[in-house]
């Protein structure tokens, strides 16, 4: 009895450990599709990123998030497309606005949109918590 549920319980954390290798890989050691802000920003300033050509999906990973990014997603060949943000690790300690356009809203907190390109182009400011957290992450998407 006791060694059948020692083999039941390795078997649900082999499982898990399975489950959860790519998503940690990912965050620890990124990917080409991975957005690292790096470095601190100082006060009053921002940084901007492209995210990379060719990626449908990715993880925007910020350590030490302070003041704010944009980060921008173009596509040369497809006028229409939309970007869609998720949550990741703390990604909802994160505020969002929509740049793209002419003016800036902002993307309710709690919610996780898909936004739609105009000219071929979507802009995202993330905001750090006010309270300095370790690290956070937000997902995103491209649909064509």
């Amino acid at each position: 009895m006791l060694t059948e549920n020692l083999v039941k319980m390795n078997s649900i954390v082999f499982g898990i450990l399975v489950l959860t290798l790519p998503n940690v890989f990912s965050f620890l050691f990124g990917d080409r599709c991975t957005i690292l802000p790096q470095g601190f920003i100082p006060d009053g300033e921002h940084r901007e990123y492209q995210a990379p050509d060719g990626c449908k999906n990715g993880t925007i990973d910020w350590n030490y998030p302070k003041e704010y990014i944009i980060v921008k997603f173009k596509r040369e060949s497809h006028d229409k497309f939309s970007v869609c943000i998720g949550e990741n690790i703390g990604g909802d300690m994160f505020t969002f606005y929509y740049i793209t356009g002419q003016g800036r809203r902002a993307i309710p907190s709690g919610t996780w949109p898909c936004i739609n390109s105009q000219h071929g182009s979507v802009s995202i400011e993330i905001h750090a918590p006010e309270m300095q957290t370790y690290m956070g992450a937000v997902d995103y998407s491209i649909q064509m």
